[in-house]
């Protein structure tokens, strides 16, 4: 059963006080210097053709792997890559942009090249309310507007015992009769030490960036 977990802020990250293994944070530098110098891999999506991503359909950058699941709710939502003049883009280059659709909410989900990964977040934007997006993090639901004055920037957390395989976006449990919009850039993960060394292996097909 998933479960939507009140937020609170501490130390310049937010801390999921119910799962002690889990924190949040909404500062990339922040979320970087926890990782403590390791391996992190981006996917800024400049590199890709802009274009929408089909229901059920998977596309592979290389980095990762966003597979878009409408079976919930019909295909109500939508997702594509967009270019950076889209409304409420963060930085103005290209980016994912998707939909909930409404209840019941469709889902997409990031894979990691089969790897599982003990860090990820992204930079966000809700071009509107926001209300009911959330990042599923195994049983665990990151309500995006449960954080105070959330409307745009970066969010991800970094597990101190668990690794996840999928990470997913998610519409709220709650019943909602509208589409929520999201936007997300420069996603980023981290993999343990093992597994980052596979990754590197894959050549020209991973881009990854060491914290200096």
């Amino acid at each position: 059963m998933r479960t939507a977990s009140t937020i609170v802020l501490a130390a310049g990250a937010f801390v999921l006080p119910a799962f002690g293994q889990l924190t949040v944070y909404t500062d990339r530098a922040s979320w970087e210097s926890a990782l403590g110098g390791g391996m992190i891999f981006v996917e800024d999506f400049n590199s890709l053709d802009t274009g929408d991503i089909a229901d059920g359909a998977t596309l592979d950058t290389g980095i990762i792997q966003i597979t878009r699941d409408g079976s919930p709710n019909g295909g109500d939502g939508g997702l594509a890559i967009s270019p950076g003049s889209q409304f409420g883009n963060f930085d103005g280059t290209t980016h994912l942009d998707g939909e909930t659709g409404v209840g019941p909410h469709e889902r997409v989900d990031f894979g990691f090249n089969g790897n599982a990964v003990f860090a990820f977040g992204a930079d966000w934007v809700s071009p509107f309310s926001g209300d009911g997006i959330a990042i599923e993090v195994g049983d665990t639901l990151i309500l995006l507007d449960s954080i105070a004055g959330f409307d745009s920037g970066f969010v991800g957390f970094i597990s101190a015992s668990d690794t996840f395989s999928t990470i997913s976006v998610v519409g709220t449990p709650d019943a909602i009769s509208f589409q929520e919009l999201w936007q997300a850039d420069n996603v980023s993960y981290a993999v343990p030490a093992p597994s980052a060394i596979a990754l590197l292996g894959l050549g020209g097909l991973i881009t990854a960036r060491r914290r200096r």
